[in-house]
């Protein structure tokens, strides 16, 4: 481990020698991320690792330096959990029995994807790649380190929603940068108010970038994707994911910063696709904008709009009645010409009068055109006027499964459910419960992990919402899991082979590290102990123990023994 005394693993500041940093406030004495590099870690020689800042089904994001460019930089670490482990050394990463080749080919794929992504540095709005290196048996790749908030974040302290205006000088380049993206053959499928952040400049970048397996479920990896800006494609491990799903997250997370809400999710919308849009902001968003967020949020891929250019053509400026309809049927019925003004003219007031009427006329038709190819989009309170009156209620039975997907649902359709108590129960166990559901009533995701002293290590801790709630069917619940006691007791070792001694001082907490020493009692290549510490002592989650292995019994004592005899 490089000693760096002074430098603060969490923002990579000076800490001047005190346990608590004086540029982030954080505790230097908080452990490292159970299976993350340990503090202080070099990599090429260049790159010094600080604190593991998250992690999810491909690997693990660390803050950290280049002492190079003297920088603080972004490093990836490829990491699947699902089937690989650290080894006892701390650094070098190995594939789980049997997992060689799903390991092997999956760190070909990240590399790939790392390389296109590189490939898309001149592109500001995206946060880019600019090193990509192997070493410790896996990869890792380094990107610019800016400090942000989230969108979710932003929107939350800017009242819970943001204007038309305010959004779109957000999102439209990174809508441009999307479109560059996808035309090279390059997606994200992760597009959500925690990916796209806000930078200190007032910029909105998008980040977290992943390969696609981590984007969607059934896959060998833990499904990374956010309940509301998944597209329904994502839920299968079979359908193709393409453009228009990135399209979909795109639209969701614009429907967040508009709405303070996002979309429900695609499973549940699946049965009814129809959007819920407060009165409120459907008066104050321009018609062609709650048009273009309609056409981007279909659930049917083949009904969703297909591209970034033509989501920018609707966003961009509302297009007129005429030429919007035009595009949708091809033709408009021609009216008759305008009658000509004769010589001896009628007074003017006259042809006045007759140009208005005729212009209400033209008019009518082409609204009356309008409403029947266009379904129109409704509030809630609108809902629950028409609702409210059963003459002005259409019979479910009588729509089509085409009325059904284009109309917005009201609020006495939603099937609610009593929110079940999921705490200190297992957290892989139900989610292997719900996956074996063929119509589950909720979704699980996972927010995070915290340490708890009396919830058992993988069992929930907390959840939102909380149990006795009511909840939409098929829903998100949202759950934070234990990771155990912050302090843990070190194992007993003694006599084990290394293997052995390695895997239980990690099962506890522990990254063990190994030094070789000569004894008298215990074989070569068993564990004698630990160094500095005994079993039993406690010691903080995350700490680094040193195993010490026999290297079978001093050869200087037998030389000592054989001159005495």
């Amino acid at each position: 481990m490089t000693d760096n005394t002074n430098l603060c693993m969490n923002c990579m500041g000076d800490t001047q020698g005190n346990q608590i940093c004086p540029n982030c406030g954080w505790n230097t004495q908080e452990p490292q991320m159970r299976f993350a590099l340990p503090y202080g870690a070099m990599l090429q020689g260049r790159y010094i690792v600080g604190r593991a800042k998250k992690a999810n089904g491909e690997g693990i994001t660390y803050i950290g330096r280049d002492t190079v460019q003297n920088t603080i930089v972004e490093i990836r670490e490829f990491f699947p959990q699902s089937f690989c482990q650290r080894q006892p050394d701390g650094y070098s990463v190995l594939a789980s029995g049997g997992n060689e080749i799903l390991f092997d080919e999956s760190l070909t794929m990240f590399l790939g994807y790392a390389r296109e992504l590189a490939h898309m540095r001149e592109l500001s709005a995206i946060v880019c790649v600019f090193d990509i290196f192997e070493e410790n048996q896996t990869a890792y790749t380094v990107s610019e380190w800016t400090e942000s908030i989230t969108l979710r974040y932003f929107v939350e302290r800017s009242g819970g929603s943001l204007s038309w205006n305010a959004a779109r000088q957000l999102f439209m380049p990174v809508l441009s940068a999307l479109s560059t993206m996808n035309e090279a053959g390059l997606h994200h499928f992760g597009i959500s108010p925690e990916s796209l952040k806000i930078m200190q400049d007032g910029k909105m970048r998008l980040g977290d970038f992943c390969i696609a397996p981590v984007r969607r479920m059934d896959t060998d990896f833990p499904p990374d994707i956010v309940a509301g800006c998944a597209a329904i494609e994502q839920y299968s491990a079979v359908t193709e994911m393409d453009e228009a799903t990135d399209v979909y997250g795109f639209a969701a997370s614009l429907f967040f910063a508009l709405t303070g809400e996002l979309p429900q999710d695609a499973v549940y919308r699946k049965n009814d696709s129809r959007l819920l849009i407060p009165t409120e902001l459907a008066k104050a968003l321009p018609p062609h904008v709650v048009t273009a967020l309609a056409n981007a949020l279909q659930v049917e891929p083949e009904r969703r709009t297909k591209n970034f250019e033509r989501l920018r053509a609707e966003l961009s400026a509302a297009p007129t009645v005429t030429s919007q309809l035009e595009g949708q049927t091809g033709s408009i019925t021609k009216l008759p010409p305008l009658p000509k003004k004769k010589d001896d003219g009628l007074p003017g007031f006259i042809w006045l009068l007759v140009s208005c009427a005729i212009s209400l006329v033209v008019m009518a038709v082409i609204v009356w055109i309008w409403f029947q190819v266009q379904p129109p989009v409704m509030s809630q309170e609108e809902e629950s006027g028409i609702s409210s009156s059963a003459s002005a209620t259409p019979d479910p039975s009588s729509l089509t499964e085409e009325d059904s997907d284009s109309s917005l649902v009201s609020e006495s359709s939603v099937e609610l459910i009593d929110v079940p108590n999921l705490v200190d129960q297992n957290y892989q166990e139900l989610q292997e419960k719900v996956s074996a559901s063929e119509d589950p009533d909720y979704v699980i995701l996972l927010s995070g992990n915290a340490f708890s002293t009396t919830v058992e290590e993988g069992n929930v801790v907390s959840q939102e919402p909380t149990p006795g709630e009511q909840m939409e069917r098929g829903g998100a619940i949202v759950v934070i899991v234990s990771q155990g006691k912050p302090t843990r007791e070190l194992p007993d070792i003694k006599g084990l082979t290394l293997a052995q001694a390695a895997e239980r001082v990690t099962s506890e907490g522990f990254v063990p590290v190994t030094e070789k020493v000569y004894s008298e009692e215990i074989d070569a290549g068993k564990v004698v102990g630990y160094k500095d510490y005994v079993a039993g002592q406690s010691l903080s989650y995350g700490s680094e123990v040193v195993l010490l292995v026999s290297d079978g019994k001093d050869p200087a004592s037998d030389r000592s023994s054989d001159i005495t005899e």
